[in-house]
């Protein structure tokens, strides 16, 4: 996907071993770190002859390594209100019973709230059910300071009952239950995650994120952008679970931690890249 000069390989990514499906539905092994992964706006042909504007989710393994593309996602408008289908190929977005369709996220007509749901169906059963709800991301109005406006996100999402190590002699398959109807109310159920402020660049004139902790990756350089966030488990904690910075027109960077999983990590990012009424920037 990158052009470099060059010409030896990148070591193998920490993440190499888990197939995609690992990928998309499981927390991220501990020991793996972060996954970093590319997110980009581009057409597709999805079954001969329809082509459609997808956004497509593929891993970031380094130069002279061939990337993996894990989903892909489509977004549409229903009576005034933002929803994203999401699958691990074109064909899953055509057909919601396909064994790659993902799931969906749902915003409110303001765009101030997405929901995130998975596909309703076992992925070994025919029976449909009950869909589970995997996140909910908040933006609150536009914050105004003396020095510019900028977003603030809130992000809840299922806590797991267990860790999954990738070098476990037993493969642990973490099963994610899902927010409860009242997750609200029980704060013990839910991890909540907060959007990292941005700092005041003088010489930009811009509020900007530190994304220096990326420095030595052969990646573009992070533009500045409204739609970059990063994530950490606390208010104002030190560590980010999930960064997202724009590198180009309709393309964009993501690295995720544990404890979520790439699909949503990718639908949290797709929540931050759709427009929005509640804000004004």
């Amino acid at each position: 996907m990158w052009d470099f000069s060059d010409s030896e390989a990148a070591p193998a990514s920490s993440w190499s071993t888990l197939p995609n499906r690992s990928l998309l539905c499981r927390p991220l092994p501990m020991d793996v770190g972060r996954c970093s992964c590319v997110i980009v706006k581009e057409r597709v042909e999805a079954v001969k002859g329809v082509t459609m504007s997808l956004y497509s989710l593929c891993t970031n393994e380094g130069h002279g390594r061939q990337d993996r593309k894990l989903a892909v996602a489509r977004h549409k408008r229903q009576n005034g209100r933002s929803k994203f289908l999401v699958a691990q190929n074109p064909r899953g977005l055509l057909s919601s019973p396909d064994d790659s369709f993902l799931g969906t996220i749902s915003a409110n007509l303001m765009g101030s709230k997405f929901q995130i749901w998975d596909q309703s169906r076992a992925r070994d059963s025919l029976r449909t059910q009950p869909k589970k709800l995997l996140g909910v991301v908040a933006f609150v109005p536009t914050v105004t300071t003396l020095t510019g406006s900028f977003r603030i996100m809130k992000v809840w999402i299922p806590k797991q009952q267990s860790m999954q190590l990738k070098n476990a002699n037993t493969t642990q398959i973490n099963h994610i239950n899902g927010l409860p109807k009242d997750w609200e109310k029980k704060g013990n159920k839910a991890h909540q995650l907060f959007s990292r402020a941005p700092h005041y660049n003088y010489a930009s004139k811009h509020n900007e994120l530190d994304f220096r902790e990326r420095a030595g990756k052969t990646m573009p350089k992070i533009q500045t952008s409204v739609k970059n966030f990063q994530l950490t488990m606390e208010e104002k904690g030190k560590q980010t679970l999930l960064q997202f910075g724009k590198i180009g027109k309709s393309k964009y960077v993501m690295d995720y931690r544990y404890p979520l999983t790439g699909y949503q990590a990718f639908c949290i990012c797709l929540a931050s890249i759709d427009s929005k009424l509640c804000c004004s920037v």
